[in-house]
C-alpha cells in the first residue's frame, strides 16, 4: 500500500513564498494498493488537492479510470477541490462519492448545495447524473470491503464477522471472494465539534499493512475504546495537529483540530508504527512547521516515553515510536506503508 499526498492544509488553501515546501493545497490523500480494482482512484477527501489529483490522470480516460472519494466530512476545505477538478465535468469519468450524514446532509445533498446559483457558475444537475452519491449511515456499525475484481461492497458488523467467521470468504456484490485477497475498511467518529467526522482505517489482507486516516480530531483526555481499537498497531497513522501547545492552550481549545502531542500521545497508546502530521494551519509556514509543530511532536515522545505515569505506558510492551517515526505531511509526497 502506498499513500500519494495531493493536499495536506486545513481551513484554507494558501499561496506564499515561504511555504513553497509543504504546500497550500487542503486536505487530499491517494490510497494505492493491489486489492483496487484496475482504474480506480481511491481518494481521501477533495480538498483543493483534488484539482492535481484530478489533472494527474487524464491521460487515462478510456481505460477504465474512475475516482472513488471517500470524504471525511463537509466541511469546505475538504470538498471544495470538487469544483475545479477536470473529472467532475466530464462524462467518460465515473464517480463514486461516500461520505457520512451530518445534520441531514450526506454526499448527494453537498453536491447540491456546493454546485448552486448564483455561489458557483455550474449547477449541480450538469454533474451529478455521472456520480454515484453514498451515504455511510452508522459508519461505525460497517465496513467498506474492496475486491480488485468485485469492487466495492458495504456490509454491516455482523455479517462481516458471520461471513469471514464461516469461510474467511466475503459477498462482494453477489460474488464470493477470500478474505485475503481484499481491502477492509473501518471507520469511527473523530472529535471535530458538533461535525460527524470519520476517520478511516485500510486495511491491506494480503499485506497485512494497515493505514489510518485521522483528520479534524481534537485529543481528550482519554483515548475512548472505540477510537483506541480503530487505531490499534497502526502501521501508519495521519493525524490531525494544527495547532502547537501554546495556541491551543491560550485560543483554539474547542476548535476540533489537533496537537503534536495529542497525536503522539494517540500514537503511542495504540502501538502505531509511525505518525504523519497533517491539517497545517493556514498561518504556519515551513519554518513553524519544522522549528515549533515537529519539534513538540519528538518532545512529546520523549516525554512520554520517559515521564508521563498517566499514560499507563508501563502497560505497553514497549513504545514502538522513535524520533524518526514523527513526520511531517507535505503535498504531493507519497509514503509507502
Amino acid at each position: 500500500m502506498r499513500i500519494k499526498i495531493w493536499g495536506t492544509r486545513g481551513s484554507i488553501a494558501i499561496a506564499n513564498p515561504e511555504s513553497v515546501k509543504a504546500g497550500g493545497n487542503t486536505t487530499c490523500y491517494e490510497i494505492m494498493s493491489q486489492c483496487l480494482p484496475q482504474g480506480i482512484k481511491l481518494m481521501i477527501d477533495a480538498g483543493t488537492g483534488f484539482v492535481p489529483a484530478g489533472w494527474r490522470y487524464l491521460p487515462e480516460m478510456g481505460r477504465g479510470l474512475k475516482y472513488v472519494i471517500f470524504c471525511t466530512h463537509w466541511h469546505y476545505d475538504h470538498i471544495m477541490g470538487l469544483t475545479l477538478a477536470p473529472p467532475t465535468f466530464i462524462d467518460q469519468i465515473p464517480m463514486d462519492i461516500y461520505g457520512p450524514r451530518d445534520e441531514g446532509i450526506g454526499p448527494k445533498e453537498m453536491i447540491n448545495h456546493l454546485f448552486k446559483r448564483p455561489f458557483f457558475p455550474v449547477d449541480a444537475k450538469r454533474v451529478s447524473h455521472k456520480m454515484n452519491l453514498i451515504s455511510l449511515e452508522d459508519f461505525d456499525v460497517h465496513v467498506i470491503a474492496i475486491h480488485p475484481k468485485g469492487g466495492f461492497s458495504i456490509l454491516s458488523l455482523d455479517v462481516f464477522h458471520v461471513q469471514i467467521g464461516e469461510n474467511d470468504q466475503l459477498s462482494i456484490n453477489q460474488n464470493t471472494y477470500p478474505l485475503e485477497e481484499c481491502m477492509i475498511v473501518r471507520m469511527a467518529k473523530t472529535n471535530h465539534g458538533n461535525a460527524n467526522c470519520i476517520s478511516y482505517r485500510f486495511e491491506e489482507m494480503p499485506t497485512g499493512k494497515t493505514f489510518v486516516f485521522c483528520t479534524d480530531h481534537e485529543d481528550v483526555a482519554a483515548v475512548s475504546a472505540d477510537l483506541r481499537s480503530h487505531i490499534s498497531g497502526a502501521d501508519l497513522i495521519i493525524m490531525d495537529a494544527q495547532y502547537d501547545d501554546e495556541r491551543y492552550m491560550t485560543k483554539t481549545a474547542g476548535f476540533g483540530h489537533g496537537t503534536p502531542f495529542g497525536c503522539v500521545k494517540q500514537g503511542v497508546i495504540c502501538n502505531a508504527k509511525r505518525i504523519g502530521i497533517t491539517h497545517h494551519d493556514p498561518a504556519s509556514n515551513d519554518q513553524f512547521l519544522e522549528g515549533k509543530i515537529l519539534p513538540e511532536a519528538h518532545e512529546a515522545l520523549r516525554k512520554i516515553s520517559t515521564e508521563d505515569e498517566t499514560l499507563n505506558i508501563h502497560e505497553l510492551d514497549e513504545v514502538i515510536l522513535t524520533k524518526k517515526d514523527i513526520f511531517l505531511c507535505y503535498d504531493y509526497e507519497e509514503i509507502e506503508i
